[in-house]
């Protein structure tokens, strides 16, 4: 059995687009600096949340002069969005964007694919393209798109398709707005992509322990990721084109593969299960017959640690106090093209909401009633996280954030990056009809 010996450690906080125009962008970017030899487009740092749970952050300024917004990176949404005035909104650092004071802002023609993107057939009354984001649990953004300037790191992009939230509800305290990284012809990944700007982005969420700090980085068309990176390649889910799956086929613990069926991490016929990268959703979330496996297994491998209280996130909890060092077995993610991905204790255990700073730790996996395994950015802490959509893979490492005990290893099959790129049809993307933009609100609801 192969287990991971610890010293205690401390607080776990855990369309197609017709673009109107191509302007020069203005670059000062022009290597990654955590490997100088990859040509990037842009960069900038991501910081964790320090209080609470496990969002990460990063900073962008939008409009001529730049305001600055504080922002959620998000792979799990497309429209890159932020409060604006008139705000009927919570609360946020800079009050809400002002499109009246930036003289680079434009409205969204009302008869672009963008602006009948959310099914509203063209503007409404106020001459403005409306977007509108639900969620089951109640958060929501309502507003208009618009066109702007980002300044991201030390690269401008002008006309940029942003989301102006007019009515917001359920954003991260102290946050402006998310950076939407999905699959979705309107995320940031696919406008820069389109635009021949950037292809790869990457990303790696640091820990609170140390380390280097995180990045998110848009590598320049053509570029290949350093050697060493474990692609997976991505399925592709019409239902659902924002979210990344990919192939997954089982778990272990201890060095050791549960009894769990590949059949359980499949997409069925009609678009639902499968398993999805998602840097906003926290804990990775298991289907419930999945997660009792899983559970029951990590509980009998662990009897020697002393049991804590439940919480109300958390059923399998630990009381790690006066324990140092001790050791816990490590868990397994085994995808279908062949990669491992060995996660270490920061990813297995987080600390107790209800008893911060009393070293009770819990499993940091949730179970969900429905068929989708979402892998939560606990999971991925300090391992460098990439997306070549275009290529139609995603890659995880080499390059790390955190120290190694910190890490998760990956290791296994090394597939070589395809260039030039297999096509991915988005021009032949259609918007989902109502009735699928519904299962996606769902979806979204349990990846948020």
């Amino acid at each position: 059995m192969d287990f991971i010996a610890c010293s205690r450690f401390g607080h776990f906080s855990v369309m197609v687009i017709t673009l109107l125009l191509f302007v020069p962008v203005t670059t000062m970017a022009s290597s990654s600096p955590f490997n100088p030899t990859q040509p990037i487009f842009m960069s900038a740092e991501i910081f964790p949340q320090t209080l609470g749970f496990g969002s990460y952050f990063t900073q962008i300024e939008v409009g001529t002069p730049p305001v600055s917004q504080f922002m959620v990176i998000d792979s799990g949404s497309d429209v890159t969005r932020f409060q604006c005035k008139p705000c009927n909104c919570e609360q946020t650092p800079g009050h809400g964007f002002d499109t009246l004071n930036s003289t680079s802002f434009s409205v969204v023609p009302c008869d672009s694919a963008a602006c009948n993107h959310f099914g509203q057939h063209g503007c409404n009354n106020n001459s403005q393209c409306p977007y509108k984001v639900d969620s089951l649990d109640g958060s929501f953004s309502n507003g208009s798109l618009m066109l702007e300037r980002l300044t991201f790191g030390s690269t401008v992009v002008p006309n940029v398709y942003f989301g102006c939230g007019h009515t917001n509800s359920g954003m991260v305290a102290g946050t402006d707005g998310l950076v939407g990284l999905g699959g979705g012809p309107l995320s940031l990944p696919n406008q820069l992509r389109l635009r021949g700007l950037a292809d790869i982005f990457s990303y790696c969420l640091p820990s609170l322990f140390g380390g280097s700090p995180g990045w998110l980085n848009f590598s320049l068309p053509g570029a290949v990721l350093p050697a060493g990176t474990a692609w997976v390649p991505l399925l592709r889910n019409p239902n659902t084109p924002t979210y990344y799956y990919v192939g997954f086929s089982g778990l272990g613990i201890g060095g050791i593969r549960l009894p769990i069926s590949e059949e359980s991490f499949k997409i069925t016929k009609e678009g639902f299960g499968g398993v999805i990268i998602d840097s906003g959703t926290i804990f990775t979330r298991l289907p419930k017959p999945v997660y009792e496996v899983f559970r029951n297994a990590y509980v009998a491998k662990t009897v020697n640690l002393p049991r804590a209280p439940v919480s109300p996130v958390f059923d399998t909890c630990y009381n790690l106090s006066g324990l140092d060092p001790f050791q816990v077995p490590n868990v397994s993610f085994f995808f279908s093209a062949g990669p491992i991905l060995t996660l270490k204790v920061r990813h297995i255990l987080a600390e107790h909401e209800s008893y911060i700073g009393k070293e009770i730790f819990c499993l940091a996996f949730v179970p969900t009633n429905h068929a989708t395994t979402i892998i939560g950015n606990t999971q991925l802490l300090g391992i460098q996280t990439s997306f070549d959509a275009a290529a139609g893979y995603m890659g995880f490492g080499p390059s790390t954030c955190s120290p190694p005990e910190s890490s998760p290893d990956c290791h296994g099959h090394w597939p070589p990056r395809q260039w030039p790129p297999r096509s991915i049809a988005l021009r032949n993307y259609i918007p989902p009809y109502p009735l699928l933009l519904n299962c996606m609100f769902i979806y979204m609801f349990f990846i948020c």
